[in-house]
């Protein structure tokens, strides 16, 4: 069991939310060269992030068995300080993101005709998907190279 669960709690929210990015991304500067913002584009990022949002959550619960049941690393333990970075960092990830699909559901019938909105979407795409970047380097430092952590805490 523990075998799908990894890498369906840390694995797939990467890369969902690596699509979500990537077809924002490819929405504006398509858009920006062409004239044509393409709303099924727009709605495959969308699409992407909630899914995203979903395993995100689904990775935060798993997280939290792990630790509980002592897998990699304990709260109480010397590297347990940097559990609670990557505790806040992933609640940091749900709260953008969930920004993002608060924004991006007001926009009229095409994102472009608010650029206040257009600005909070693509705003929120770019630093959440900072902070997946930096949460899944935390996490393989956790389990990979602890010894790293332990001489940065």
């Amino acid at each position: 069991m523990k075998g799908v669960i990894h890498p369906l709690s840390v694995h797939l929210p990467i890369a969902l939310l690596l699509m979500a990015f990537m077809t924002m991304c490819y929405w504006l500067f398509k858009g920006l060269a062409t004239s044509v913002f393409e709303n099924r584009i727009y709605s495959l990022t969308r699409f992407n992030t909630v899914a995203g949002l979903v395993f995100v959550l689904l990775a935060m619960a798993t997280g939290f068995r792990d630790v509980l049941a002592g897998y990699w690393v304990t709260f109480n333990s010397p590297l347990g300080k940097w559990l609670y970075v990557k505790v806040t960092l992933a609640v940091l990830i749900v709260i953008i993101y969930s920004t993002f699909l608060w924004q991006s559901r007001k926009k009229p019938h095409y994102l472009q005709e608010d650029p206040k909105i257009m600005t909070w979407c693509l705003i929120t795409q770019l630093v959440g998907f900072l902070l997946v970047i930096t949460v899944t380097a935390l996490g393989t430092m956790l389990v990979f190279y602890p010894h790293v952590l332990a001489r940065l805490g």
